[in-house]
């Protein structure tokens, strides 16, 4: 008891001593509860605080949207793509209603051939921003890239009616042309796999396949056409396409490995089934 009052006592003093001068200290008093405080004094007034709270007296710095972009547009100048990636999408965290944002986005993902990721930034940009015909241009690019002509056509003619002057017109006007090509050589291609005449199926998807840049269900097709006029070098050659964008693809396996039977090439065969079937044990097609 007398040692503890002696402690209380010592603590006090250096307060007084402390107010006397006008500086600010901190001491740690230990109270027979085990309950430690910080005292702080600093000209009369004394203020209790824990200590736990004397780290948090920053808090962290946050970016604006602009520096973001501006460090996002650095690091797509130096091919950082995923680096860039993320500098947009805290942007776009910041700013969710900037169309700007979006835009940004878009052209890494195209850049990075994310074609997909691509249609969903500038399909937001020009929700937020319809006024632009240069973004509305792009979008219908990336749907014909996409085998989506028929919509692409669409976004055509939305550009050419908010195009400003007579390059971006020509621009709707030839883009809208090549769209509407594209659609009917879609439909020519579908109608004649339909009708198994596959030599014209074959090429109508060549040149659907000309145009357009990730339409893994026309190449497909054309690869099953190619399988029915006994071109297996050709199957073979198109599967591998779909399987180095889509290494899943189990009906591309299940086909190569057919192909490379044919050709009386049964190693080949066997380790093509066999992939399939690790991607599905019950796949029929594969065993």
């Amino acid at each position: 008891m007398l040692c503890q009052m002696m402690r209380h006592l010592a603590t006090f003093s250096v307060v007084y001593l402390l107010r006397l001068t006008n500086h600010a200290f901190f001491v740690t008093a230990r109270s027979s509860s085990t309950t430690t405080v910080l005292l702080a004094t600093c000209i009369g007034v004394s203020t209790f605080i824990r200590p736990s709270d004397a780290s948090d007296t920053t808090d962290e710095k946050v970016l604006s949207a602009g520096k973001l972009r501006s460090l996002g547009e650095v690091a797509l100048s130096e091919r950082k793509f995923p680096e860039a990636e993320s500098y947009y999408r805290q942007a776009i965290a910041v700013e969710p209603d900037n169309a700007i944002n979006y835009y940004k986005l878009y052209s890494v993902h195209k850049r990075m051939r994310s074609l997909s990721d691509a249609l969903d930034d500038i399909t937001k940009a020009v929700e937020l921003n319809g006024e632009k015909a240069d973004w509305r241009i792009q979008k219908a690019k990336i749907l014909v890239n996409l085998g989506r002509c028929e919509e692409a056509l669409v976004e055509y003619g939305l550009a050419h009616k908010s195009a400003k002057g007579e390059k971006q017109e020509k621009q709707a006007v030839d883009g809208a042309g090549e769209a509407g090509e594209c659609a009917k050589m879609i439909v020519m291609a579908n109608e004649a796999y339909q009708k198994e005449d596959w030599s014209s199926a074959i090429d109508h998807f060549n040149r659907v396949l000309g145009i357009t840049l990730d339409t893994p269900d026309m190449l497909f097709m054309k690869a099953q056409a190619e399988f029915h006029t006994a071109d297996y070098y050709g199957v073979i050659s198109d599967t591998g396409k779909m399987l180095k964008n889509y290494p899943k693809h189990i009906e591309s396996y299940q086909l190569r490995g057919e192909a490379y039977f044919r050709l009386n090439e049964m190693d080949m065969a066997i380790k093509h089934f066999r992939e399939g079937l690790k991607l599905d044990p019950e796949h029929k097609g594969c065993k």
